[in-house]
Parts: structure tokens; C-alpha cells; sequence
């Protein structure tokens, strides 16, 4: 771990300059907080920094107040300065629909964690750890839209994705660290969240419960004598389904599951930058997948991978080529980047359309692994390639596939395939 960090982790308190200084070098965009403004009529103490400095004194209140231990102190502290990350890059001015001008950042939250994905890496933090600071930066806007929706399957696709308790105390010091008019009704909000939360059990054992335990063990139950891929197809669904609001129990995945017991194709699609280590991984681990592999398409068509003219023909091909494989219910891995969440969506929705079980696997390397790397693939790829891959990356949600699971050891051989939540060197979104 970044020294830095773990004295942090011990119990340190440096102040919001200090973190800009410690870890400036893997996060750049902690020097420009302080040139990006803030609307003054929901922040009348100033720019990003300003607002930073305070949400980060509220922050270190908050976890000695609540006792909280190391691991989720510095999960709380590292997203308390970068929850408004994203804002360096998304902040411009914009006329509001009664003609004022106004200072706004949309979808800042996203892409402050997508920005975070594979720069938290270069600070040797442990993956959850990782993984808790990007739910708390990249949800710490959803508290307000799951109280308005106020239903239980709200609440649990959000619990599934973060910390419910450190989700309020970060939100907690967001509020008490600027000056607005509805702080004190922003407050009362996060309280009816907190008893909407309790009411439909997602609170009390937020640190380490899954939201949907009670549903694996019915399905696990019920279809003890399946194989594990068609629990995991019924789960997976079920809970997309019950999000969607079609449908209340797990006995009602288990029936809506039972077409699937003659057989149904299973996809695997790949995420992450170019030198990953992707394309090693699919052969090194899904030695039986039928492979749809972009690269290999643009070879084949045009005699180049890197030659981009024939994107639009070697899109099609591949889509043809997932629908036989889907059609004959066999397994089969697309292999792409698959960074920006358009692109994995195409082959995502035809795994859904034919039934599939999908799984997103995930890879999260240290953004300096990828640089380092490159020069010595067999297929190199121009740093600036990477570069831009990188900082238009829309990092994965849980609920984008059945299964979504990141590889983040990478110095380390990768567990063999299907690779699950909860296996070593896997970490579950």
C-alpha cells in the first residue's frame, strides 16, 4: 500500500492538500479541483477544492463518531476527496430552462469512478477496498433516486452495488460540507433512507451481506441436482428480473427459469484496455469457448488488426458469428476491449436475446502495468491507443450481465474458468 495510505489506515489525518500532494502522480485530477467551479446556489463555499476540504473534515467526524474500523475509515476518507472527481472533467456552463446560466457537471459521479478504475490499482490498495471507494464515489448520487422509487427491489439493486452505511455517512459529509438552503431537508432525506433501508433488511449488515443471500439459498435448494451455471442462470436473471419489477420471490425465478433445463448457450464478454492481458487469459482458461475475437476478425478481413476501415463489416461478422454459437446453446467468449459501455452491450444483449447465462469479466490492471507491458506484445499497440482507451473507459455496474466479476491480480496467474464472486484473485462488482 501506498505509504501514504497506510498511514491513513493507521488512523492519520492529513488535510484535503495533502492528499493532492501524497498521490497527485496516479491522480492528476486532485490538482485541478481547485480550478473547477461549483453553482453557487448549492455551493456557496467555493470550487470543487473548497468543497472537498470540508467534506473531508466531516468525513474523518464521522468515523470516529461511528467507531469505524481501518479498511472502511479509509474506504469512507479516500471518497470523501474523490467523490467529486469526476467534476474536473465534466463542469461547464449551461442555460437552465428559464435562461440563467448555471454551473453544471452531469454524470460526474460515473465518470469520477470510471477515471478511478485503473488509477486506485497504482496505489496498492486491496481490491475491496478498491471496490468499496468506487461504489461510494459512483453511487453517492443514487440515494436520493432510490428514496423517491421506495420500493425493496431499489434498495437492493443499490445495496448489491455499495456500502449502504458508508454510502450515508459519505453523503452525510457531501451535505454538511456545503453551503446550500436545503441542507437541513437533504439531512431529514438520508434519515427516511436509512428506515427504508432497515425496513426492507439491507442496513444492519450492509459491510458484508449480500442483498440477495436468501434468494441463493432457495434457488440453491430447489435445484440442488442442476449444475452450477443453471443456478447461477437462474439467480442472475431472477434478480434482473425482480429489479425490472417483473416478478416478487425466488420461487418465481426458479419457474421462470425451467425452459433453460434443456439447454442454453453460456457467453463470456471481456472488458479492458488493450494489454491486459485478455486475449491470454480466453486461451489460457476457455480452452472450449467457440472465440469471437475482434482483433482476429479485422485480420482476417482486412489482413491487419490495426486496420480500423472495415469496423463496420468486421461488427457484423462477429455479431453472426455470436448468434450461431448462441443458436446451437454452446459457450462462447467475445473478445474485445469492450471499455465503453455501447460496444459491450451489443454482444450483451444478444446473450440475453438467446437466453445465454453472460458474465462480464473484468479486467482492472494498474494503469502503469499496461504502458509497461505494451512494448513487448506480439501485437503492440500505439501508447496513446491505450491512453485514449483509458480516459473514455465506462467502467462496469454489477448489473450489466448475470455474472460480473473483476480479475485484479495481475502479477498473478487468474483462476480458472467459470470464474465466480469470492474466488482468489476474483472480486465481485
Amino acid at each position: 500500500m501506498h505509504p501514504f495510505l497506510r498511514d491513513l489506515h493507521a488512523g492519520a489525518a492529513p488535510a484535503f492538500g495533502d492528499f493532492v500532494e501524497a498521490l497527485g502522480g496516479e491522480i492528476p485530477l486532485l490538482a485541478d479541483l481547485h480550478r473547477t467551479p461549483q453553482d453557487p446556489e448549492w455551493h456557496g463555499e467555493g470550487d470543487v477544492a473548497a468543497h472537498t476540504t470540508l467534506v473531508l473534515r466531516e468525513a474523518y467526524r464521522l468515523a470516529d463518531t461511528h467507531a469505524l474500523g481501518p479498511d472502511r475509515r479509509l474506504a469512507l476518507v479516500l471518497a470523501a476527496v474523490l467523490h467529486d472527481l469526476g467534476k474536473a472533467l465534466t463542469t461547464r456552463r449551461a442555460e437552465d430552462d428559464q435562461g440563467r446560466m448555471r454551473v453544471i457537471s452531469p454524470r460526474h459521479a460515473d465518470r469520477g469512478r470510471s477515471f478511478l478504475a485503473y488509477r486506485l490499482p497504482e496505489l496498492g490498495l486491496p481490491a475491496p477496498i478498491i471496490t468499496a471507494v468506487m461504489g461510494l464515489v459512483g453511487h453517492h448520487h443514487d440515494l436520493g433516486r432510490t428514496l423517491t422509487a421506495g420500493t425493496a427491489p431499489a434498495y437492493r439493486r443499490l445495496a448489491r452495488q455499495a456500502d449502504l452505511q458508508l454510502l450515508v455517512l459519505l453523503e452525510q459529509a457531501d451535505i454538511r460540507g456545503r453551503v446550500a438552503a436545503d441542507r437541513a431537508s437533504k439531512l431529514e432525506d438520508l434519515e427516511l433512507f436509512r428506515l427504508g433501508a432497515q425496513e426492507y433488511g439491507v442496513w444492519e449488515s450492509a459491510e458484508n451481506t449480500d442483498p440477495y443471500a436468501a434468494w441463493q439459498e432457495v434457488i440453491t435448494r430447489e435445484l440442488a441436482a442442476f449444475a452450477p451455471e443453471y443456478r447461477d442462470l437462474v439467480l442472475g436473471q431472477g434478480i434482473l428480473d425482480y429489479e425490472a419489477g417483473l416478478i416478487q420471490t425466488p420461487e418465481e425465478a426458479v419457474a421462470r427459469g425451467y425452459a433453460a433445463r434443456a439447454g442454453f448457450p453460456q457467453l463470456v464478454v471481456t472488458c479492458g484496455p488493450s494489454g491486459a492481458g485478455k486475449s491470454s487469459w480466453v486461451a489460457d482458461h476457455l480452452p472450449d469457448f467457440d472465440v469471437v475475437s475482434l482483433d482476429l476478425l479485422r485480420e482476417e478481413l482486412a489482413g491487419k488488426r490495426a486496420d480500423q476501415s472495415v469496423n463496420g463489416r468486421v461488427l457484423q461478422e462477429a455479431k453472426e458469428r455470436l448468434r450461431v454459437s448462441l443458436r446451437a446453446r454452446r459457450r462462447v467468449v467475445w473478445d474485445a476491449t469492450n471499455t465503453r459501455r455501447d460496444f459491450r452491450g451489443i454482444p450483451l444483449r444478444l446473450g440475453f436475446d438467446y437466453g445465454g447465462l453472460t458474465t462480464l469479466v473484468v479486467f482492472q490492471p494498474p494503469l502503469s502495468s499496461l504502458f509497461a507491458r505494451n512494448p513487448a506484445r506480439m501485437h503492440a499497440v500505439p501508447a496513446h491507443v491505450i491512453a485514449a482507451q483509458v480516459e473514455n473507459a465506462e467502467f462496469p455496474y454489477a448489473t450489466e450481465a448475470h455474472r460480473t466479476v473483476t480479475l485484479d491480480e495481475y502479477f498473478r496467474p487468474y483462476p480458472a474458468s467459470p470464474v465466480l464472486p469470492g474466488e482468489k484473485g476474483a472480486q465481485g462488482l
